[in-house]
């Protein structure tokens, strides 16, 4: 069997590279003007918003983008019915939420407009996969840098101009919808695929898809809970804290995201070639690189964590300011899961990261409250170190297995 090759690792990471830093800079962007122009109840009900709405999308994206990466082309390129049920997926999760903040909570301008702001994302994350599984990496990033600029520059003059925060956020949406068919362009121009679904290939990709689609909704609830559990006990305003602490310690690490989306291409292939050396080595290296940087960043952040947080934020956000450190020792851990976690999936291993990330959020949901009671904010971060430690153990069993048995 011939090897499979990729060209431009240095052109693509560096890209990837670039989208991540300008994108991650601009969530902390958005949040900086959530935080200077409105109050921290406004912002806690933006850090609600995510909470409530990140969880369901995650279960209705199904992981989509990651099996059609992973799928090889066939004889025909079925893009289009992978686009449909994002489409049908996206489309029931957006009316759930919606009747569900309707009839079981206070209807919220800003829940909704994050509703939306995330339906429209969830549209243009499937059209990045097929980029990326078209090796236009390059391209995907320069469009989303463009997007990332504009959707920060708009927000900020609609937030100066306006002084409303539902404009403000619907800045966002409108920026999404422009690149939603931006994206539709040049992937039209580049493409040569014919729509022609089927039942059996719909029920198909969706069997295969929707276990990892659970596994990253446990994931997602299980970051999001101890948020919702903070806001049902303290209100929003003390949400705004561990919202912004937590954004900020998400942020830092995302610049590693080039790797992540670089290495499932790279151990994909190392599979298929089976070259078990190479497999392992991109492993190792990835991890030992993560860990030095999560010293890195909780040594800068213990030193000059106030100074930062005064500068971004305010004053006003530097009382709880050690929580910042807790988060930043469970996003080194989740870092590193990840990473394994992703050397999983190209093991083809659909189904056991459900089961994991049950048991993960069955401990978070067991011992969030208690914790969050007797510690306040700072249980929520001792929590978030709890879930990174276990899912941590089980990814690294299910790794070690697999090695073990490589031949």
């Amino acid at each position: 069997m011939s090897k499979i090759h990729l060209s431009h690792n240095k052109e693509t990471l560096s890209w990837l590279f670039m989208s991540n830093v300008v994108k991650s800079c601009a969530q902390w962007g958005i949040l900086v003007i959530l935080i200077k122009f409105f109050t921290t109840e406004d912002v806690g009900y933006f850090t609600l918003a995510m909470a409530l709405a990140a969880p369901v999308f995650m279960l209705t994206d199904m992981q989509l983008k990651s099996v059609l990466i992973v799928e090889p082309f066939g004889e025909n390129d079925n893009f289009r019915t992978y686009q449909l049920i994002r489409f049908i997926t996206t489309s029931l999760a957006t009316i759930g939420l919606i009747l569900y903040c309707v009839f079981f909570r206070d209807v919220n301008i800003i829940i909704l407009i994050i509703i939306i702001y995330k339906a429209v994302e969830s549209s243009i994350d499937i059209l990045y996969g097929y980029l990326q599984k078209c090796d236009k990496m390059v391209l995907m990033s320069k469009l989303d840098i463009f997007k990332t600029f504009a959707a920060l520059a708009l927000c900020f003059i609609f937030a100066v101009c306006t002084k409303k925060i539902a404009l403000c956020l619907s800045a966002l949406v409108v920026v999404s919808l422009i690149f939603y068919v931006i994206n539709n362009y040049f992937i039209n121009r580049e493409a040569t695929f014919k729509f022609n679904p089927s039942i059996k290939e719909i029920i198909g990709i969706v069997k295969k898809s929707l276990p990892l689609g659970i596994s990253v909704f446990f994931s997602s609830y299980i970051v999001n809970y101890p948020r919702i559990a903070i806001e049902g006990m303290y209100g929003p305003s003390f949400l705004a804290y561990f919202g912004a602490y937590s954004y900020l310690a998400i942020g830092v690490f995302q610049v590693y995201i080039p790797l992540q989306i670089f290495l499932r291409q790279r151990l994909s292939i190392a599979y298929q070639n089976n070259d078990k050396k190479d497999f392992i080595n991109k492993i190792k290296k990835t991890i030992i690189l993560l860990i030095l940087y999560g010293i890195f960043t909780f040594s800068a952040l213990y030193l000059f964590g106030d100074f930062v947080i005064q500068f971004i934020y305010d004053e006003n956000y530097l009382e709880y300011s050690s929580v910042l450190l807790l988060l930043i020792i469970a996003q080194t851990i989740v870092s590193v899961w990840n990473i394994i976690s992703i050397a999983v999936l190209s093991f083809n291993i659909y189904t056991k990261q459900a089961f994991i990330s049950i048991g993960v959020l069955a401990a978070v949901i067991l011992f969030t409250n208690p914790l969050i009671r007797s510690f306040g904010i700072y249980g929520g971060g001792y929590v978030s170190i709890m879930a990174a430690v276990l899912s941590l153990i089980c990814y690294s069993s299910i790794f070690y297995k697999k090695i073990k048995t490589w031949k």
